[in-house]
């Protein structure tokens, strides 16, 4: 919030938001593959702590600069970039250390933790920052990231974890690499989940940057109105936790993944097609919920099935789908202004529902009757 914010302050360009949020996404999207594979060959925790001691580091002096009134928009730029470089290899680092942490049995429960407070604080955190902004200014919110980071590190120095021995490949950074893709191509539940992450992030993804569309020309409700549009899905995601943490036991994870990734574009068609108020807002809270019990069932699948030499490799392929939003806004802004916002959404939320089902129908293990044919 304070980086865009001071951004948009010392430049008044929206085209130069879009250049922070390329350096922002660019190195995550590029690095991420080169990142798991550095994941898998050193210790996982040891690797998080020192991210966030090396993420901490380029905030200082950013801290510094901008009170000695030099800070330029070319200061942010690349204060931007390193940043991103560094963290690149955080979320495979995090999310592949959860399964050394938890039993396997609380695997579910840990993983939709990871997704409740993500979802909290993509909620709570934006509304924070507006507010720190005017009481402490652009550099009293970076110190306050700064110290925070240190303060997490500090915290992590005193998890113990079981010794476990780590696997050094002997044939170099990239042959590692390709060794993780080799294995994601082989293993068809796990192709399948980052294939449907890839095109649900596509095809439906950022939906919610054309909520001000729907909100004003649509349902007619205006700001107050457009904020609870923008409230719905996270309200959604966090209750949708709650239903996996029952259903889990219950269902193969295969038709979890299956029901999750049909539903999502099926709420948002529902809810592109809709005129009343509140129908469109609980159709989003579904919207979100579908989103989140997908990737909380994709990562359980993942950290589940997958090696765990080879877990930090497979896991950086799968968060890269995050990086294919910015190719979704591109897609999804195109089908809104050919068909409108509403039509446009819509057709782009079948793409996905077609595509999904026709991947899953070949590349999901059936399962077997009787005879034991497919």
């Amino acid at each position: 919030m304070a980086l865009y914010w001071f951004a948009y302050e010392i430049t008044k360009s929206a085209l130069a938001l879009g250049i922070v949020g390329v350096c922002e996404a660019g190195p995550r999207l590029v690095l991420s593959a080169v990142g798991g594979a550095l994941v898998d060959r050193y210790n996982r925790l040891r690797v998080v702590i020192l991210i966030q001691y090396l993420t901490a580091a380029p905030i200082f002096v950013f801290i510094a600069v901008y009170f000695s009134g030099t800070l330029a928009f070319w200061h942010l730029l690349v204060f931007q970039l390193v940043s991103s470089v560094v963290r690149s290899i955080n979320p495979s680092a995090s999310q592949s250390l959860i399964r050394e942490l938890v039993p396997e049995h609380a695997l579910m429960s840990a993983i939709a933790l990871f997704s409740m407070e993500f979802n909290f604080a993509r909620i709570i955190g934006p509304s924070v920052g507006g507010v720190l902004i005017l009481w402490l200014g652009v550099g009293g919110c970076f110190l306050i990231y700064g110290v925070t980071l240190i303060l997490a590190a500090l915290g992590l120095l005193f998890v113990r974890l079981s010794p476990e021995k780590v696997v050094r490949g002997e044939h170099g950074l990239l042959h590692e690499v390709q060794e993780g893709f080799r294995y994601i191509r082989r293993a068809p539940v796990i192709l399948s989940s980052i294939a449907a992450a890839y095109i649900l992030s596509i095809f439906v993804g950022t939906y919610q940057r054309f909520l001000p569309i729907f909100a004003t020309e649509i349902l007619k409700v205006g700001p107050e109105g457009l904020g609870i549009l923008m409230a719905a899905p996270g309200l959604g995601a966090v209750g949708s936790l709650f239903f996996l943490g029952s259903a889990a036991e219950r269902w193969r994870k295969e038709i979890m993944l299956w029901v999750t990734t049909a539903l999502t574009p099926v709420f948002l068609i529902l809810f592109c097609f809709s005129h009343n108020f509140w129908l469109s807002a609980v159709l989003l809270g579904l919207v979100g919920g579908g989103q989140i019990a997908f990737r909380t069932v994709s990562r359980l699948i993942i950290q589940m099935d997958v090696p765990n030499a080879l877990l930090g490799r497979v896991m950086s392929v799968f968060v890269m789908d995050q990086g294919m939003r910015s190719v979704g806004s591109l897609v999804m802004g195109i089908f809104a202004s050919f068909f409108g916002a509403d039509l446009g959404l819509a057709l782009t939320s079948v793409l996905s529902l077609f595509l999904t089902s026709t991947l899953f129908y070949y590349l999901l293990p059936q399962k077997p009757n009787k005879t034991g044919a497919r």
